[in-house]
């Protein structure tokens, strides 16, 4: 977890600001030695905590929205970076990342054919487990961790975020999704980024599959929900539900000594 060229990217907006500090705290605990650049980027960068080791890029309130301000983010980046992780403020690290999966990743999105590796278990914890062949993994003498994201499987449930990408065909996919926005009103754009989500379903799966690229995603060991925590990227999805703090969120900042107070 030593690259510098990948930046860890939380796209953020005040109402979930309160989230920050413990979500930076614990990638501290867990992952002392990662050397990725954090990145939180926002409209409103003069109402955020203090959070030191950070870097902010101050977005345009145009740019406000949902796939706009990913967009605009990814692009203000500096040229030194190659690869971006995009997170969201309630993906809480809650173990140690798998140092030794997460260079597997790497080594993979060198080849050039690859795009993006998803560090969470694929499929997630509503979907039936995935037993792999071998010791460690579903690749030859189970060696390898990571397998195709088949889109025609739907229990492997594709997803843009916890999955490291190549910096430009991330940007090619967020300016095609907002492509298909054109027209409508920020309102609307909204529902269908955030409501919708068509970054993640059927219709954001139709438009990858228009690109000559591959994914691909960590192989999730076993059908109990706690395998989310046998990945590379171990958090638990997700600390908001429906706009609400779910109970555990609350019990992990408050032993962690960073109090959740949402807005």
């Amino acid at each position: 977890m030593d690259r510098t060229d990948c930046a860890y990217l939380i796209n953020t907006t005040p109402k979930y600001f309160y989230l920050l500090p413990l979500h930076i705290a614990l990638i501290e605990r867990y992952a002392p030695n990662l050397k990725w650049p954090i990145y939180i980027a926002t409209e409103a960068p003069e109402l955020l905590p203090t959070i030191p080791h950070v870097k902010i890029i101050t977005l345009p309130v145009s740019q406000e929205g949902f796939l706009e301000s990913r967009e605009a983010a990814v692009a203000a980046l500096p040229e030194s970076i190659k690869y971006v992780f995009p997170m969201q403020e309630d993906f809480l690290l809650e173990g140690r990342p798998m140092a030794e999966e997460i260079s597997q990743a790497f080594n993979a999105l060198d080849a050039a054919e690859i795009v993006s590796v998803r560090l969470m278990p694929c499929p997630g914890p509503k979907g039936p487990g995935l037993i792999s062949p071998g010791p460690k993994g579903p690749g030859p003498k189970g060696s390898d961790p990571l397998i195709p994201l088949d889109f025609e499987i739907d229990s492997i449930v594709f997803t843009y975020q916890a999955t490291i990408w190549k910096r430009s065909p991330y940007q090619t996919f967020m300016n095609t999704l907002l492509h298909k926005l054109e027209g409508k009103t920020q309102a609307q754009k909204n529902q269908i980024a955030i409501k919708v989500n068509i970054a993640e379903n059927a219709d954001g799966q139709r438009i990858l599959r228009t690109f000559p690229w591959k994914h691909l995603a960590f192989a999730r060991e076993h059908p109990h929900p706690n395998a989310v925590y046998l990945c590379p990227w171990p958090y638990r999805p997700t600390a908001v539900v429906r706009g609400v703090l779910e109970p555990w969120a609350s019990d992990l900042g408050q032993r962690e000594g960073f109090p959740l107070n949402p807005r």
